[in-house]
């Protein structure tokens, strides 16, 4: 068994795992942002009350206009002398007080929200700048990561096309052994041999078992404390 070919195809699949996570990272760096997200909310509620408030005054004034010309013309009844009888003339009176009083009411309302919407609009006009500036910084940011994006893919590509050279230079026994580990010790099923220890587990190995694996006769030699293939380069 080639124990040196399947450490180069296990550092191969360690940089696909890498690339694989890392493109992943970029892909949810290229989703809209939280901060822009929340950024276009907000213009869109202030946006929405901005409709209600000018829905709202428009309303108030047009009550007050009613309400003008329903005066007037009460008024203009009870100077006319049409009316004659007292109580009626009291009762006219009456109304006319009263629609001015409502009329009042509603001339505030309607000042009330000018103001609120005029607050709103200003609230509105910042709130659109912040946008702005957040849709900008985001493009530019996603400018830069799908070139990264990009470069990864690349290194994808020709990370695929060596580990397809190597497998095809190892036997079928090999390859299902290192399946078998890798799907056992997450992904890592052949670990170096570094100054005495095994370079997964970094658990000190036994001089037999070391210089077993120094000789590489082909017959692999195991982690006794993990599992794994041992390579001495």
């Amino acid at each position: 068994m080639d124990i040196a070919r399947l450490y180069e195809l296990q550092k191969i699949d360690v940089n696909l795992e890498k690339v694989r996570r890392r493109v992943a990272q970029i892909r949810r760096k290229l989703a809209e942002s939280d901060e822009l997200r929340q950024a276009r909310t907000a213009v869109e509620t202030a946006q929405t009350e901005m409709e209600q408030l000018h829905a709202r005054q428009l309303d108030a004034e047009l009550n007050g206009q009613q309400l003008a010309a329903r005066i007037t013309e009460s008024e203009h009844r009870l100077m006319s002398g049409e009316v004659r009888n007292a109580k009626e003339l009291e009762a006219l009176q009456a109304s006319i007080d009263s629609m001015k009083r409502q009329r009042a009411q509603v001339e505030d309302v309607a000042l009330t929200t000018l103001q609120l919407r005029e607050e709103t609009e200003a609230r509105l006009g910042e709130q659109r700048v912040t946008l702005a500036q957040v849709e900008a910084s985001t493009q530019v940011a996603q400018g830069t990561f799908q070139q990264e994006e990009a470069k990864f893919k690349r290194m994808y590509a020709q990370l695929k096309q060596q580990r397809q050279n190597v497998t095809e230079r190892l036997d079928a026994d090999a390859l299902e052994l290192y399946a078998q580990i890798a799907q056992r010790k997450a992904g890592v099923a052949v670990a170096a041999v570094q100054h005495g220890t095994c370079g997964a587990c970094n658990m000190s190995l036994p001089t037999g078992v070391v210089s077993n694996a120094n000789i590489q006769e082909g017959n692999p030699i195991f982690c006794p404390s993990c599992g794994r293939i041992l390579f001495a380069g």
